[in-house]
């Protein structure tokens, strides 16, 4: 059977973060080897203990952002929905005071502009005519100037009803392409004052029915293609300068002023400023190691490591620097894996040498322990020394150095700060949060963040 894996290794396989090549010889180790599998479960059940996206399967959750728009208000008013978007919009509406309002609002102003679209006509006044001649059996009355008159009312209201259908038409494209008010148009009055010479009293005008006083729409009204115009109460929780513009964060979670970086680094964002803090990413923990079992008694003189530290790099080929040993004739680097085997290893390197690059490429995405080996008198001396913790540092994954690469792109501090402490790139992160506060001196926010990470890089 093969060797067993860490927990490091169990951990980054249970989330998929371990390179190709290695899921297939975990997955295989794992079905034969009950420890690991075990370590595994204990792993996943850790998983399902930590905070993670909160969401909902509630249908009132997930058409929240379903907004209604003007066509759907037409057609909810005028019930020409179908069943299934209609039950759809009843779910949202149900939740979402805002669509409740702009359905009311269009519902009022529907009303109230209807009855000045559609003006209705009375029935003509006439009195029997007396001067009536017969002709024959089919033919009952001879022809009059009151037939005339009245032909004539009739062909105004057709024309008044083609003017009033056309007009209709253009206010409600009016209302589809622009959100100011509308003012309805003056209908055509008939000529009052013609009169038909006949033996009865002249034939009254049509009188159009009594018109209810105009009001102006709702402003929450939806236009057309657009969102809404009066946006929901959305009071700015935070608001950073960032390289020259305002980056402001709502009670709603909303990032303004990123629209160019990836959602998880948004989201991310708007946490860390909200709540002021920010997430310390497992790695952390990983990194900071174990103390190391004694070899001896630690009366041997010691010297410290300097970078990397406990941190993640994002360069495959690291270089390493310590401090001077006095007495040291010689130094030699050593890197290795946490299984404890040798990665890589320096030539002797001279006293007055006190940094060394590595000259092969590092896997990316893997955990790496370093140490340098002073020769003193003769003897070894190492750093760290025998009481003192692992030194220990990761190389950025692919992943992350694609997603850096993308973010270098929106030439953002902040985004870039968030980015670097969310993957445990400590250095990285403390620099660029300093600049932040360098640029927003009164952001009591950023000086936090900024402490937080100079926190975790001290350990």
């Amino acid at each position: 059977m093969a060797e067993h894996f860490t927990k490091s290794q169990i951990e980054r396989f249970a989330v998929s973060a371990l390179p190709k090549e290695q899921l297939k010889t975990v997955a295989e180790h794992l079905a034969d080897c009950p420890a690991c599998h075990q370590m595994l479960a204990e792993a996943l059940r850790s998983q399902r203990r930590t905070k993670g996206l909160a969401f909902s399967l509630d249908p009132a959750f997930l058409f929240r952002h379903d907004h209604v728009d003007y066509e759907q208000l037409g057609d909810l008013v005028e019930n020409k929905i179908d069943e299934t978007e209609r039950e759809i919009l009843d779910i949202h509406l149900g939740s979402c005071a805002t669509c409740r309002e702009d359905l009311r609002s269009f519902q009022a102003f529907r009303d109230q502009l209807e009855p000045q679209l559609a003006v209705r006509y009375g029935p003509l006044a006439t009195t029997p005519q007396k001067d009536v001649v017969r002709t024959n059996r089919w033919f009952g009355f001879r022809w009059s100037p009151v037939y005339t008159a009245m032909a004539v009312l009739v062909a105004i209201g057709l024309i008044t009803a083609v003017v009033f259908i056309t007009q209709r038409s253009r206010i409600l494209e009016a209302l589809r392409t622009r959100p100011s008010p509308i003012t309805p148009t003056a209908s055509p009055t008939p000529n009052r004052g013609t009169e038909v010479a006949t033996n009865s009293s002249p034939t009254p005008a049509p009188v159009p029915t009594e018109q209810q006083p105009f009001q102006q729409p709702s402003p929450r009204l939806i236009v057309k293609n657009q969102s809404t115009i009066t946006a929901p109460d959305r009071a700015t929780v935070a608001e950073v300068k960032d390289q020259g513009r305002g980056v402001t964060i709502d009670k709603r979670g909303d990032v303004r002023g990123l629209d160019d970086i990836p959602n998880e680094t948004r989201q991310d964002i708007a946490e860390a400023l909200a709540a002021q803090t920010l997430k310390n990413p497992p790695i952390n923990e990983e990194l900071a190691g174990a103390p190391i079992t004694l070899r001896g008694p630690d009366k041997t003189p010691t010297f410290r490591l300097l970078s990397p530290g406990r941190e993640v790099l994002l360069s495959d080929r690291p270089s390493f620097a310590w401090e001077k040993l006095e007495g040291a004739r010689s130094y030699r680097v050593i890197i290795g894996d946490l299984t404890g085997h040798e990665i890589a290893k320096s030539e002797e390197l001279s006293a007055d040498q006190r940094s060394w690059t590595a000259p092969q490429p590092l896997k990316r995405g893997e955990v790496y322990t370093w140490e340098v080996e002073a020769i003193v008198d003769g003897k070894k001396v190492h750093a760290p020394g025998t009481s003192q913790t692992q030194m220990k540092f990761m190389v950025l994954s692919d992943r992350g150095v694609r997603e850096l690469d993308q973010l270098k792109t929106a030439n953002s501090h902040l985004a870039l700060g968030v980015f670097y402490a969310r993957e445990g790139m400590l250095t990285d992160a403390e620099h660029q949060f300093q600049i932040l506060v360098r640029d927003n001196p009164k952001s009591a926010v950023l000086k936090q963040l900024l402490k937080q990470i100079g926190s975790w890089h001290q350990k």
